[in-house]
């Protein structure tokens, strides 16, 4: 039999994605190329990421018993620890680079002396959340939104941090402060954090405040600053457009500098030039820090923030002052440790604390001790990090009295299921909270019998173990297959109970797709095994079901005469130009884009009447919603740069306690714009607004999403539903596993998921492309 083309495709995939020969990227031109496409050409990422980590964690590892700085300041201003209470018991301290560092040794010892009925533990991993430690230490957890929204959600509490210490001057990894860097011909004498904010950012309806969203920190885009004459410089250099080098977007780094610049907003200028960490051709690291340093030193009217650990001859450091009016102050030991420089970074420390209680009286010594002449002191004398100013440390001393914070719990984890949704559930949740996971929303239609009939293998016995929650089995579709597969196969057995794949707490894991970009869902797994987790497309997603992950439909007002869009006339409007993007966990400059793509107003699209010549107005989710991800994969290649005018608007709680319905305030906001654009589920009941018809690729035919063209796959802005499971390199899957989705990508299988009524049945060559993958045997990766 000859194999469809996605069967052949998939023959790609699993060669290039898993082959140790074929990770170079000669050629890193961008190439017009859809994700899928890259994907199926350049593999998933894998040894590279394995190469980038490993070089990573050898650079940390020749760094963290170094003293960098080793003089040591006088602390008189510091109250020398004396313990309120003789305590006893364990206390649980977490951080990476705290336990891998002098510092570790140093605390245990000092602390001990004081409290020798207590036993001091620090590890490198572990989350209060989760209850293994008592303390955690290390990236500030409220700066990103899925960790602490599911802290809120598990505990019912808000976050309570100090910051103990400041990051360092120069040392990578340990949080070295930011610095502004310009080419050293650049005229200009400083910058405050606003015009930073005005060069960095974009126009923003908002911003982050821990998990809440903050309308006061909006901005327009009357405050984009663009140009050097923008920012008083005359001559040559005023009208020189001001060149943007930073990294992407979904680096950790960024957090902070949203946080510190665009008051927790974030809407990066469209025109940053993103440097990642890659794989060079001889199998070494590029470094994105050094890389973008070294390229803007070429360019004249260049501009980024890094660290004095990247500074290089030909650039220069500008100083910096909070306000327009100043201080300007440059960068140094001497302005970090006083941070009078403001562009310092925290070291945090996080603890529970449940509200209208106090700290718990260990928690609280040990966190007095750190803020402590002895606690500061270790500090130093490991050389990296840098003390906290005495005030700074007596502000969190005096915090360390506090109560924990009441609020509403309507309030606590709000945004979790928009910016993290459970790995086995859809995309988006619902919004409209009326959908019933017993409901059938379709009744059958399709035709399946072009998909094989199920026929058992030898039988086969043992366990499977899957989560219990979701919508596998929140359906009627999970006990429907486990009921009709042990009719062919009774000697596998299911386990039902709630936990990861990635902990192996469970062998098969049903839902949406997991996130692919860099420290997202897949590269956890990647970096925990060294090799990629196994995925099967096992249904499309629904049509127009709200949280069982609809397709995209993309909406105008209905007087909007826009014919139909093609996805990269999508990508030009709703996304802006980038000099890559995440294909799978790892950044790949095949697909980036330049400015020329832009397409900003309606006019360049032929668009008539009342729009015609008027700029295209841009309504989406929050930006670090999960499913902006989900639209980067389908529409931007991977790439995380967005019109820098595109207006957030977030799920809301009413002054009644009702949440709003986010995409249908975005639909709404585009009619009463006339000449805007949105993407939300089909079908949305919204006056006067109308579907745009969409096609693959220019020349292809322009289809609305219906029924039909969803399951067919005609219309592209379509979703699926995913399995995934674990496979050890060089064995065929777990035949328990294979039988198991054999039968559901079966006529049988898809049968039962279509009489369900939400998810999509699989087209017949869909199927195919799935049942191969069954079958690969998958090679052992290694980084050298």
């Amino acid at each position: 039999m000859r194999l469809p083309v996605p069967v052949l495709m998939l023959c790609g995939l699993v060669a290039t994605s898993l082959a140790a020969s074929s990770y170079a990227q000669d050629d890193k031109r961008p190439t017009k190329e859809t994700y899928d496409e890259l994907l199926a050409r350049l593999g998933d990422g894998v040894k590279e990421n394995l190469v980038i980590r490993g070089e990573h964690n050898s650079r940390t590892d020749n760094r963290k018993h170094k003293r960098f700085y080793t003089d040591l300041q006088p602390l008189a201003d510091f109250p020398p620890y004396r313990p309120a209470h003789q305590l006893s018991g364990t206390i649980r301290i977490s951080g990476l680079y705290l336990h891998d560092g002098l510092i570790k040794d140093q605390w245990i010892a000092a602390f001990q002396k004081f409290q020798p009925g207590v036993k001091v533990v620090i590890t490198q991993k572990g989350t209060i959340a989760s209850g293994a430690v008592d303390i955690e230490t290390g990236p500030r957890i409220s700066d990103r939104l899925r960790a602490a929204s599911q802290f809120e959600q598990a505990t019912g509490e808000r976050l309570f941090e100090i910051d103990w210490a400041t990051g360092s001057y120069d040392v990578p990894g340990w949080s070295p402060g930011f610095v502004i860097f310009v080419h050293q011909d650049n005229p200009i004498a400083h910058l405050s954090i606003a015009q930073l904010d005005g060069i960095f950012g974009g126009a923003r309806t908002g911003g982050w405040k821990g998990t809440r969203w903050d309308p006061s920190v909006a901005r327009t885009a009357q405050r984009n600053l663009r140009t050097w004459g923008d920012l008083g410089l005359t001559g040559e250099w005023a009208d020189k457009p001001i060149h943007i080098y930073g990294r992407p977007l979904r680096y950790n780094i960024q957090l902070g500098f949203e946080r510190k610049v665009f008051g927790g907003g974030d809407v990066w200028n469209e025109n940053t030039l993103e440097f990642s960490h890659e794989m060079n051709p001889d199998g070494t690291r590029y470094t994105s820090s050094v890389e973008m340093v070294k390229d803007m030193a070429a360019d004249r009217y260049g501009i980024s923030f890094s660290d004095m650990g990247s500074s290089r001859p030909g650039i220069r450091a500008v100083p910096i002052g909070a306000s327009a009016k100043g201080p300007f102050v440059p960068i140094s030991l001497g302005s970090l440790r006083d941070r009078s420089y403001p562009l310092f970074i925290e070291e945090w420390a996080q603890v529970r604390l449940a509200p209208g209680r106090k700290l718990e009286p260990l928690v609280k010594e040990f966190l007095t001790f750190m803020l402590s002449r002895e606690g500061q002191d270790a500090i130093q004398r490991d050389g990296k990090w840098i003390t906290l100013p005495a005030r700074r440390a007596a502000e969190m001393r005096a915090r360390l009295e506090q109560r924990g914070e009441r609020v509403d719990p309507r309030q606590l984890g709000l945004q979790l299921d928009q910016l993290a949704p459970h790995k086995w559930d859809g995309e988006s949740p619902d919004e409209t909270g009326k959908i019933d996971a017993q409901q059938s929303y379709y009744a059958p239609r399709f035709v399946l019998s072009a998909l094989p009939d199920f026929a058992a293998s030898a039988p086969l016995s043992g366990t499977i173990r899957m989560p219990a929650s979701g919508q596998f089995m929140a359906s009627r579709v999970g006990k429907s297959l486990v009921a009709a597969f042990a009719r062919h196969q009774p000697g596998i057995r299911f386990a039902f109970k709630d936990g990861d794949l990635t902990n192996h707490e469970v062998d098969l894991s049903a839902g949406r797709r997991w996130s692919t970009y860099f420290a997202g869902e897949t590269f956890d797994f990647q970096q925990k095994y060294e090799r990629s987790v196994r995925e099967f497309r096992i249904a499309g997603g629904s049509f127009d079901v709200s949280g069982w992950s609809p397709a995209f439909a993309i909406y105008v007002a209905e007087a909007n005469t826009v014919p139909g869009l093609t996805v990269r006339q999508l990508d030009g409007i709703f996304g802006g130009p980038r000099r890559g993007g995440w294909v799978s966990t790892v950044w790949r400059r095949q697909a980036g884009r330049g400015a020329d793509e832009n397409i900003r107003n309606w006019g360049q699209l032929g668009v008539t009447g009342a729009c015609a010549g008027e700029p295209i107005h841009v309504f989406v989710p929050p930006l670090k919603y999960h499913i902006m991800s989900v639209f980067e994969r389908k529409v931007l290649v991977g790439g995380n740069m967005w019109n820098d005018d595109a207006r957030e608007i977030p799920l809301a709680l009413g002054k009644d306690g009702r949440r709003s319905q986010p995409e249908r305030d975005r639909v709404s906001a585009a009619v009463r714009d006339g000449c805007g654009i949105a993407f939300a589920r089909p079908g949305l009941d919204v006056r006067g607004a109308r579907m745009v018809p969409i096609s693959g690729k220019a020349g292809e035919p322009l289809v609305l999403p219906t029924l039909t063209s969803v399951q067919d796959g005609s219309y592209p802005l379509r979703l699926g539903t995913w399995a995934y499971a674990d496979q050890l390199p060089g064995q065929p899957l777990d035949p328990k596993l294979k039988e198991f989705l054999r039968f559901v990508l079966s006529r049988e299988g898809q049968e039962i998921i279509q009489a369900d009524g939400k998810w999509l049945p699989l087209t017949a060559d869909a199927a195919v492309v799935e049942r191969a993958k069954l079958d690969a045997i998958i090679p052992q990766v290694a980084a050298k």
